[in-house]
């Protein structure tokens, strides 16, 4: 009978770090890349990986394009994942084509909130 109280509790243990870190994880993501309100903006042309808001740039390459769709029907927004740093994107209807493949963004970054509001996104050519 300890023995079994003794794996129930480390069961729950190992579910409730699991779920935390997770938590931690998604919370940390879905901060902007900038996050100075006294800040302006100004126009941009950013390459890098389209992402999701839940996962960030654990999504922002090739194998996480699977993820990132699922996460953006769940309502996360759309990220460019550039310079090491997460760009949240005003437009929220992209081409399931521009998503595990590299993207050039072009438009107008709020440096307060970190947004970028999209004048283009184009597929960059790799090789």
């Amino acid at each position: 009978m300890k023995k079994m109280a003794a794996l129930l509790a480390i069961m729950v243990l190992v579910a409730l770090s699991a779920a935390a870190a997770c938590d931690k994880d998604r919370n940390a993501n879905t901060q902007a890349a900038v996050s100075d309100p006294s800040a302006g903006s100004r126009e941009v042309a950013l390459t890098g990986y389209l992402t999701d808001s839940y996962c960030g740039a654990a999504n922002a390459n090739a194998n996480g394009k699977g993820c990132a769709l699922h996460c953006m029907k769940k309502g996360a927004k759309v990220q460019l994942y550039a310079n090491e740093k997460l760009y949240t994107l005003d437009r929220t209807s992209i081409a399931d084509g521009q998503l595990g493949v590299p993207v050039k963004v072009t438009g107008t970054l709020d440096e307060g909130t970190g947004t970028i509001k999209v004048a283009s996104i184009e597929a960059v050519k790799q090789g």
